[in-house]
């Protein structure tokens, strides 16, 4: 593909698609089919009255405090919770999810997104917990998690190695509003997740054990910092949503423009939850790296400042990973 235009002219889309090789076509972005949406309001047959637990098809396990407020999010209306009441045993952790067991991942699904409205409340108590959403298989098997440390504001996953959890090196912040999306790229057994937009994590694997790959279900956990004396805090979760989409299996490039800074920016669309080299050349034999990116939802653009004086530049997308 010529990045060209040194005169300003359009590009030539068809000697584009012919030049970039692996983009051989204009592909458009795969439309996703929601599995499964609530946004909890009491015309889709929640009760404040009542804890979330036993309502839709909601369960839970372990003892601890899980229900549904009103206002905490604004214009979102009603939204579920879990945690606030102690629980009553000395379990660690509670759980709450709605089974979804997509066992096996159908192949138009086979890329599945999960995306929520989340905020956390602080203990009024000064003690602190971690709060969490975890992905099981149909077996039962916790795949991954991403963890929500309320004492400290970070953000950290933990695997099915056995390896506890490693930082992400991101933040949260209590008492605010953030939207979480965790893309799972079930061909490729990859994750990644991204918050209010930013990615947090480069692709890690979905599981690290050769466990199953389907999805069961994904929790909602309170993980309880020392058991017998949990802090009030809870986490509250509106427009909780899966929705699914068949893997992008050729990268295409979407659109190439020149900026009024002189750079030209590349659109790519991907295989999501994957990482991808984009590579440009002179002369289609020899391929040097511009950028490496991660492309959580199957786009992402890529800024070439490469001098409009350089002669003719040829792009390519690969796969950076196995």
């Amino acid at each position: 593909m010529e990045s060209g235009c040194r005169s300003g002219r359009s590009l030539d889309w068809r000697a584009l698609a012919y030049a970039v090789g692996l983009l051989a076509s204009l592909l458009p972005a795969p439309a996703a089919t929601l599995i499964y949406r609530t946004t909890f309001e009491s015309h889709e047959g929640y009760n404040p009255s009542f804890t979330l637990s036993g309502q839709n098809n909601w369960v839970h396990e372990g003892s601890g405090g899980n229900g549904l407020v009103n206002g905490f999010i604004p214009g979102a209306g009603q939204s579920a919770y879990i945690g606030s009441a102690p629980p009553t045993d000395a379990n660690f952790s509670v759980n709450i999810w709605r089974p979804v067991n997509l066992a096996p991942v159908p192949t138009n699904l086979s890329v599945v997104t999960f995306s929520v409205t989340m905020l956390v409340i602080d203990s009024s108590t000064g003690r602190r917990d971690d709060f969490r959403w975890s992905i099981y298989n149909a077996n039962g098997a916790r795949l991954f998690s991403l963890d929500f440390d309320n004492s400290t504001e970070g953000i950290n996953y933990g695997l099915d190695d056995g390896a506890g959890f490693t930082a992400t090196g991101f933040q949260f912040t209590r008492g605010a509003v953030h939207e979480l999306a965790i893309t799972m790229n079930f061909p490729r057994n990859r994750w990644q997740a991204s918050l209010s937009g930013t990615a947090l994590t480069a692709p890690l694997p979905i599981t690290t054990t050769n466990a199953a790959l389907n999805l069961g279900d994904i929790d909602a956990v309170w993980a309880i910092r020392t058991v017998g004396s949990a802090g009030n805090n809870y986490l509250v979760f509106d427009n909780y949503q899966i929705a699914g989409e068949p893997r992008i299996a050729t990268p295409a490039l979407l659109s190439a423009t020149r900026q009024g800074d002189g750079q030209l920016r590349l659109q790519v669309q991907a295989e999501q939850a994957t990482r991808n080299a984009i590579e440009v050349s002179t002369n289609l034999t020899r391929w040097d790296a511009v950028a490496t990116n991660s492309a959580l939802d199957g786009l992402f653009d890529v800024l070439d400042s490469a001098p409009l004086t350089l002669p003719r530049r040829f792009y390519r997308v690969r796969l950076a990973e196995p």
